[in-house]
């Protein structure tokens, strides 16, 4: 019986095999259609225009008016002494049905001498029927003695298209690379020194444009630091230091001083409401001196055995010496920074030029805060300072 099982075993498998060799499979068959499309771009479909009516600081000094949907005027006159500072503000608003915009903004001032020309806009992308404001800020700088004085002054918007989502790209008409949004981002060691505006005044009572210079730049962040001692009548409360505003204007002093200095809650209200800024009491010794090293090529070390002396012959000097004399009984500034080896004293930058380790009772020191921006943040470009949108 075994033997049987297995012939008619062999025998079905010939049989599946036969019936697979039998039959082919019908084949796909595929039509073809061959065409083109084509699609053309119109300067119909983007439209960026001023729109509205423009307001101004004080009718007695300025005029504005728009005279067609991509021009506009500002007039200026009466101003007489430095500080006099008036604006204008218009109305941008991009009409497109579909693609958005990316603005940036370019300015000239045939007068730099007396005038400061500034334009800030509040939005640098704008969306299909979105509208922003911009504000062009004229600032008499120097006050006039002799005769008159007249500035021819431009300022030119341009809206660059871009595809819905991809707002801040700048990737313009046929994909070409157009100027983008200015951001903080473009600043490098070159412009160490270079004065900011972070919109809030500080140590000058009649304009915001020198109250802050660009101490240094990293991977993260662009540092300002206030360009002069900050009086101590303008020290935060919070920051717990200790001061004799009826003896001296700058000096400051405190048991664990550097940790206080080092509080951003405390200094918090010098960023101004700057989204993502950080504010501390002073910049540390080792962001100091890389900054000079970065600024002038030298290679200056901190350790306990060397105390660097600033060269006055150097750029910018004075940004890191803001008054080569003793000033209102003030050696200079702290630096945030404690020398190693020692639990009560700071390095500090003296009008010298010296950097010394001091304590912290010493009283002979003023503070300089320091600003820390993210590198995104907007800002712009003109007359050699930078401002913060």
């Amino acid at each position: 019986m075994k033997r049987t099982s297995k012939m008619i075993m062999a025998a079905v498998i010939v049989a599946v095999l036969l019936l697979g060799i039998g039959y082919a499979a019908i084949q796909n068959i595929t039509l073809n259609i061959a065409g083109t499309a084509a699609a053309d771009p119109s300067q119909a479909n983007f439209k960026v225009m001023f729109s509205g009516t423009p307001t101004v600081s004080d009718d007695t000094y300025v005029t504005a008016a728009i005279t067609d949907d991509i021009n506009a005027t500002m007039n200026v006159e009466g101003l007489t002494k430095k500080g006099d500072v008036v604006s204008a503000t218009y109305t941008v608003q991009n009409t497109s049905e579909d693609l958005s915009a990316d603005l940036s903004i370019a300015t000239t001032n045939s007068n730099t001498e007396f005038f400061t020309l500034k334009s800030e806009i509040a939005k640098t992308s704008l969306i299909a029927g979105e509208a922003t404001t911009l504000t062009v800020t004229v600032e008499l700088t120097k006050t006039p003695i002799v005769e008159s004085v007249n500035a021819t002054i431009g300022v030119q918007l341009e809206a660059m298209p871009v595809q819905p989502g991809e707002e801040g790209t700048s990737e313009g008409i046929n994909g070409s690379s157009q100027t983008p949004a200015l951001t903080l981002g473009k600043i490098t060691k070159d412009n160490i020194g270079d004065y900011i505006d972070l919109g809030n005044n500080i140590i000058n009572e009649e304009s915001t444009t020198d109250d802050w210079r660009i101490l240094y730049k990293d991977e993260t962040a662009v540092y300002a630091v206030l360009a002069d001692y900050l009086p101590v009548v303008q020290i935060p409360e919070e920051a717990g230091l200790t001061t004799d505003p009826e003896n001296t204007v700058y000096n400051v002093w405190s048991d664990d001083l550097v940790n206080k200095l080092l509080n951003n809650a405390a200094w918090s209200e010098f960023t101004n409401g700057i989204l993502g800024a950080k504010a501390i009491g002073a910049p540390k010794v080792e962001m100091f001196l890389d900054s000079y090293n970065a600024k002038n090529g030298t290679e200056f070390a901190y350790t306990d055995t060397e105390r660097p002396v600033l060269d006055s012959t150097t750029e910018d000097y004075d940004l890191y010496v803001p008054h080569p004399d003793y000033t209102e009984e003030t050696y200079g500034h702290w630096l945030a920074s404690i020398p190693e080896g020692y639990s009560d004293m700071s390095w500090v930058s003296s009008f010298d030029g010296m950097i010394r380790t001091n304590p912290w009772t010493l009283k002979n020191y003023a503070v300089r805060p320091v600003v820390e921006l993210p590198l995104n943040t907007e800002c712009s470009y003109n007359n050699g300072i930078w401002t913060v949108n």
